[in-house]
């Protein structure tokens, strides 16, 4: 079966406490699981960085909610593709929060990456986590 994936980053509205992260991760992994959607959430302390994988019909709803969501705004698409195999099948949705300093959060990010997932992949997430280190978006 095809499933199709994205990359999205977006700029937090509010200041999350951990209180705020941890219950978006769990609605997160419970609707996900329910979903079928599996994925990486990385969190900067001022931007998320999302991959999702699933079919393509339960991406597009995650999408539309996400776009709808106002904890955060400046969402923007920057992969979609289609793949035949998950890179995180084994990840409801797992959460990385990592320091702002793109080298801090490029090391945080590879140390918790399965060696199963692609070098495309890693190396996507990589260049978007300098992305989210240098991205400034207007208020």
């Amino acid at each position: 079966m095809q499933l199709t994936s994205v990359t999205y980053t977006s700029l937090a509205r509010l200041d999350p406490q951990s209180s705020d992260l941890d219950q978006i991760h769990q609605v997160s992994r419970t609707r996900n699981s329910a979903d079928g959607i599996t994925g990486l959430l990385v969190f900067n302390g001022t931007h998320f960085l999302q991959i999702i994988e699933g079919s393509e019909k339960a991406i597009e709803d995650l999408v539309d909610r996400l776009r709808k969501d106002s904890r955060h705004s400046g969402f923007e698409i920057r992969d979609k593709r289609k793949i035949e195999r998950r890179s995180f099948p084994d990840w409801r949705m797992e959460l990385v929060q990592v320091n702002p300093s793109f080298f801090e959060a490029r090391d945080a990010i590879a140390e918790r990456l399965p060696e199963t997932v692609p070098e495309a992949i890693r190396a996507r997430l990589l260049r978007m986590t300098e992305l989210i280190s240098t991205i400034e978006f207007p208020s």
